[in-house]
């Protein structure tokens, strides 16, 4: 008996091992970019890349909304656009042009920009080009205007006629501010670090009364660089240092150092955004700035795409507050244009980058409707404006969002990716791309979503609908059986007029017990 038992033991065991399952569910992918970190540490609800997404305060993936030329026919470009709007009721678009001009555009009555530029430069003499940022206050009723060259005194346009010089003697400059009821510039070429201020209440008096002049350390070695009233003060860039000019008039004034060490090189730097200063600073960081001594940085997890701006152009940047938003135009390496725009979201406390902008200057506006609307010019002569449609004045909105490289450590090293379930928006009879990538490889097999809600299968894929607050949702199931180590997908729409609204997907990977 014992021998039996013993043979019995010794047999091979013909179990096969266990196969296991892992399904995860991803939704709320509002994490934004990340392509700071290793795309395998990142977190699950974050991008390896993406490209003219935005987030949903529901928390899908969005394509993001066009744009449309705003002027009919091509003009020159500008360095510099501000929306104006004087108590007259009137409403214009003004800007700084290349020509050397300054143009304004009427909106039609009860509606939007009229679609043609008029010139207004009358008696006014200068030279610019596209990247001499220009500047905008308005104080008054009136339109301050610096053609941003540093040896130019400000403008100003009430409205009516052609723009003219500003009276009372201001000095050059190339950037202006209005505050506490004093016109500021700053800027003057041969002066750079001297902060000028109008008499108060005056803005053409710049010799007596209130009016006058603060050093802001004037033997550093650097230069003002940008002007912002915030926080009931004015706050002053310089390019590694941050200060605070608080008070009412010069009888008053305090000026203090607040941050050492970081600062901006462009006057259009920084936005107030909320309760906060967001800016892009002199080595290509951009921080959140409180008003007081605390300077916060928040683009850490998007070092791949600033490491490779273009350093040379830093003094070229664009930034406006759009929507609770902080929109950032810059340039990419080897670009001589600003050709990719970073959205932080500070809803989700994400970043979001935009293709197909290319904007030399940003300013917010209203629409027909007075809904708030973001402006800018590009380099083809255009000012355009957004969002506008599900196109970008006719080209296709390429879009995607690439997720991390997913290992799934509850299976053993191998694995087989077998299906994705995605929950989409219905929008038309036209397809989501869905890739997936095995082995952190650059390409990999691309299946389709229909976004018709057919409920029919369709290819590889199977297709059912279903409602989700109030619309229609596709639920794709799409089938690999794709084995790796490390997963990755890619969902994008380059055609256009087909944007897409991703609420989410689930994902089903098959491992071994086996090693």
């Amino acid at each position: 008996m014992k021998k039996l038992i013993l043979l019995f033991l010794l047999i091979p065991s013909l179990v096969h091992a266990e196969v296991l399952w892992k399904r995860q569910d991803l939704f709320s992918n509002v994490g934004g970019l990340n392509n700071a970190f290793s795309s395998i540490s990142i977190a699950d609800n974050e991008a390896s890349d993406l490209q003219n997404v935005v987030l949903t305060t529901g928390g899908s993936i969005k394509t993001r909304d066009g744009f449309d030329n705003v002027n009919s026919s091509s003009v020159s470009t500008a360095s510099g656009l501000k929306f104006y709007k004087p108590t007259s009721g009137s409403k214009f678009i003004v800007g700084v042009f290349e020509d050397d001009t300054i143009k304004k555009m009427d909106y039609a009555t009860g509606g939007g920009p009229d679609g043609t530029y008029d010139d207004i430069t009358g008696a006014l003499s200068f030279s610019v080009d596209q990247d001499d940022l220009s500047s905008f206050a308005i104080g008054e009723d009136t339109l301050i205007i610096e053609d941003g060259l540093g040896t130019t005194a400000p403008y100003k346009w009430t409205g009516t006629g052609n723009a003219a010089a500003l009276g009372g003697s201001p000095a050059n400059a190339t950037m202006v501010a209005y505050h506490k009821l004093h016109a500021f510039s700053a800027g003057d070429s041969a002066n750079p670090s001297i902060l000028y201020f109008s008499d108060q209440g005056d803005i053409e008096n710049w010799t007596t009364g209130l009016s006058g002049n603060v050093g802001v350390e004037t033997n550093d070695g650097t230069q003002i660089r940008n002007i912002e009233p915030g926080f009931d003060s004015l706050y002053i860039w310089k390019d590694f240092s941050i200060w605070r000019l608080s008070g009412d008039d010069k009888d008053n004034f305090k000026l203090q150092r607040m941050v050492e060490g970081i600062g901006c090189k462009s006057v259009n730097c920084a936005a107030l955004v909320g309760n906060d200063f967001i800016f892009f600073d002199s080595k290509g960081d951009i921080y959140i700035y409180d008003g007081g001594i605390k300077v916060r940085l928040i683009s850490s997890r998007i070092e791949g795409t600033t490491s490779q701006a273009n350093f040379s152009r830093f003094d070229k940047v664009s930034s406006v507050e759009f929507q609770k938003d902080y929109y950032l135009s810059l340039s990419s390496v080897g670009s001589a244009t600003n050709d990719i725009i970073l959205v932080f979201d500070t809803f989700h406390l994400a970043w979001l980058k935009f293709d197909g902008f290319n904007a030399n200057a940003m300013a917010v506006g209203e629409d027909s409707t007075g809904k708030e609307t973001l402006f800018f010019m590009d380099y083809g002569g255009y000012t355009q404006q957004y969002p506008e449609g599900t196109n970008d004045d006719g080209t296709a909105i390429d879009t995607f969002y690439i997720t991390k490289q997913f290992r799934f450590p509850q299976l053993r090293i191998n694995k087989t990716f077998q299906k994705v379930y995605a929950y989409v928006g219905q929008e038309g009879n036209y397809n989501l791309s869905v890739e997936l990538r095995a082995d952190l490889q650059s390409s990999g097999t691309t299946q389709s979503i229909n976004l018709s809600a057919s409920t029919s299968a369709y290819g590889s894929a199977i297709y059912g609908t279903d409602t989700y607050g109030g619309q229609n949702l596709v639920t794709g199931i799409l089938e690999f059986s794709e084995e790796g180590k490390f997963f990755q997908l890619n969902f994008s729409n380059e055609n256009l007029d087909e944007p897409f609204d991703l609420k989410g997907w689930s994902q089903l990977v098959e491992g071994d017990e086996a090693i």
